[in-house]
């Protein structure tokens, strides 16, 4: 519009106020420009400011660090100056005069280093030293350590020398022997739980329980030689304390009894070992001599067995009936009559030439069968008091928790094996008697087989007593 009124020559007011709203607009655009310069410079100078900031920090940095690694060095230096401060200056060895030599005719003496001493090793001590002179022994005087671990100082160093030959000992892979022994004395001694036995010996319940089971382990295998059948001096020995007793021609007594056992895992029928207490338990058949010392045992059938079914398993009835001679000579003269040797066993047993049992009390026995039943009683009693005594010495028997029955077995031969060894020097009283020897039921005459042959032995006998 206006470029038509300016050609036209229009109002001329009109042209004048376009050129004044031309000179604004460049006006501002010069203002614009400018502000812009000034916004680029100002940028300009915060990005060198920032740098020169970082800049100062990165170096306040690098000081700081150095100063600090100047500082660990100095403290440092002055510790090990300290150490060497105060250690002591070593001393010269003396010197000794060995043997004169000769040089050139002349005697010289020659000066030599005194010859330096191996040390003593640390875990060369005997088991003396080690029960006198601390160790896990050292809050127990002589009175008590009987009743807490079953056996004397004296039987457990034996005890530790018989072992020593048989436990290699590897420092850090293995405990020390005498730990091990002393550890599963405590256990087999007592009811006591294993956490608090584990506690009580400053270890955990896993290492009393591995300790346990190789320390019945090393016994049961290594020490079985202290069950033995008698035989020569020691036969003849055993005949003459039977006979002192009341009884002639005996080498031993048998029966069989229960040992309470925790449920085994390791048997297809768990259930044949559980009585009519409901409670699990293994048998024990053993036979020991006038001393009270066991001279054979078998473990392992299951408790529900009487007597005769678990005599009839085991391998001293094998070898009376194949091989008799070896064990039981045929050294007894009754009244002009050879016999062999027998063992006593209570009526739950066959009767038979080796095994003789008491006569059946019907209210009808003669006085003969009486005396003869009197003295078998009589002799009868020391079975009773040797597995009386096992358990007296040994409480953990009376209940005997582990998880297999090929445990159990171990641990109960490895406890007859330490009663004999306590046997040879202690007195029998010096622990208490257990009389729960839960003995098997006794079966009765009229379920076994006859044996004529034993049947007139002990007619022999019995006719002798009168």
């Amino acid at each position: 519009m206006w470029m038509k009124r300016w050609r036209s020559g229009g109002n001329k007011g009109g042209g004048e106020e376009i050129k004044e709203e031309e000179e604004e607009e460049e006006e501002e655009e010069e203002e614009e420009e400018e502000e812009g310069f000034k916004g680029q410079s100002n940028n300009k100078q915060k990005r060198e400011r920032n740098r020169v900031q970082a800049s100062f920090l990165a170096l306040l940095l690098a000081e700081e660090e150095d100063d600090l690694n100047n500082a660990l060095c100095q403290l440092k230096l002055h510790k090990n100056n300290k150490k060497e401060s105060f250690r002591p200056a070593k001393r010269e060895r003396p010197l000794h005069a060995d043997s004169l030599q000769c040089y050139d005719g002349n005697e010289m003496v020659i000066k030599t280093e005194e010859p330096v001493l191996k040390r003593r090793r640390k875990y060369g001590r005997s088991a003396k030293d080690f029960l006198q002179k601390g160790g896990m022994m050292a809050f127990y005087n002589l009175i008590d350590f009987h009743t807490h671990f079953g056996m004397t100082r004296s039987q457990v160093e034996e005890l530790i020398t018989e072992l020593q030959p048989y436990y290699h000992y590897e420092r850090g892979s293995k405990l020390p022997l005498e730990n091990v022994i002393l550890a599963s004395l405590w256990v087999l001694a007592s009811q006591e739980s294993y956490r608090a036995i584990a506690e009580r010996f400053k270890t955990s319940k896993s290492v009393v329980c591995t300790s346990l089971h190789n320390f019945c382990s090393l016994v049961s295998r290594n020490l079985e030689n202290h069950i033995t059948w008698p035989s020569g001096v020691t036969m003849r020995s055993t005949v003459k304390g039977f006979m002192d007793a009341g009884f002639p021609g005996t080498v031993g007594v048998m029966g069989a009894y229960r040992v309470a056992i925790g449920k085994p895992k390791d048997v297809d029928e768990p259930d044949a070992y559980m009585n009519d207490k409901t409670i699990y338990c293994t048998t024990l058949l053993a036979v020991c001599d006038d001393k009270h010392r066991f001279t054979y045992v078998n473990i392992g059938h299951p408790g529900t067995l009487d007597d005769a079914d678990v005599f009839r398993r085991c391998e001293l009835y094998e070898a009376f009936k194949n091989d008799p001679l070896s064990l039981l000579p045929l050294e007894f003269n009754q009244e002009g009559t050879m016999y062999n040797y027998h063992i006593l066993g209570d009526t739950g047993f066959p009767l038979s030439e080796h095994v003789m049992t008491p006569y059946e009390d019907r209210g009808c026995l003669t006085p003969k069968q009486t005396e003869y039943n009197r003295r078998h009683l009589a002799a009868m009693i020391v079975i009773s008091r040797s597995v009386g005594m096992l358990k007296g010495r040994f409480n953990r028997l009376k209940l005997l928790h582990m998880q297999h029955l090929g445990q159990c077995s171990v641990a109960i031969k490895a406890c007859c094996i330490l009663h004999n060894l306590c046997s040879e020097t202690a007195e029998p009283d010096m622990f208490e008697f257990d009389d729960d020897d839960m003995s098997l039921p006794s079966q009765t005459l009229a379920n076994l087989q006859e044996n004529q042959e034993g049947a007139e032995k002990r007619d022999a006998i019995a006719d002798s007593f009168l």
